[in-house]
């Protein structure tokens, strides 16, 4: 097997959806249960995607009602902690981060098209396939944000 420098992401992408199919099958376990970027306890995005996933029923309509939501909740999150971490960047590192994020973001629409390829031959499941990726590229990457933005806060 070829290891990748996203082998990580990946199984953290499948973990993800395993864990929605498995909320939508009535079991209680995986990513919502997991703790979110080293904290105690889960992140409450991932607390309301598995209660939505629950509540789904495993109706794929409802399933991908319920990533959207991570999703734009993700993506709400990864803006409000990138906004602060450029504040406590401070002028001579916020140009780096900048383009940091920017690479970042041409990674994900890069990520995203590949996605949409790699999973466009698995009928009703490919939109939970791709949009759960997407929304996993998102967590992770507020978690990478996160942590960088409490080593700018240690170092003051």
């Amino acid at each position: 097997m070829h290891h990748s420098l996203h082998q990580p992401l990946y199984n953290t992408t499948l973990a993800l959806l395993a864990a929605l199919t498995l909320l939508a099958a009535g079991t209680h376990t995986a990513h919502a249960a997991e703790h979110f970027c080293g904290q105690t306890s889960a992140h409450p995005i991932d607390k309301a995607l598995a209660a939505a996933a629950e509540r789904s029923g495993g109706v794929t309509v409802d399933l991908r009602d319920a990533q959207s939501a991570a999703y734009a909740a993700w993506d709400k999150e990864l803006n409000r902690v990138y906004a602060q971490a450029l504040k406590a960047a401070g002028p001579t590192r916020r140009d780096a981060l900048r383009a940091a994020q920017r690479a970042w973001l041409a990674f994900d629409t890069a990520q995203g098209q590949w996605d949409a390829m790699l999973h466009a031959d698995q009928g009703t499941s490919a939109a939970l396939n791709i949009a759960g990726a997407a929304l996993e590229r998102r967590r992770a990457r507020v978690c990478d944000l996160s942590r960088d933005l409490q080593n700018l806060k240690d170092s003051e």
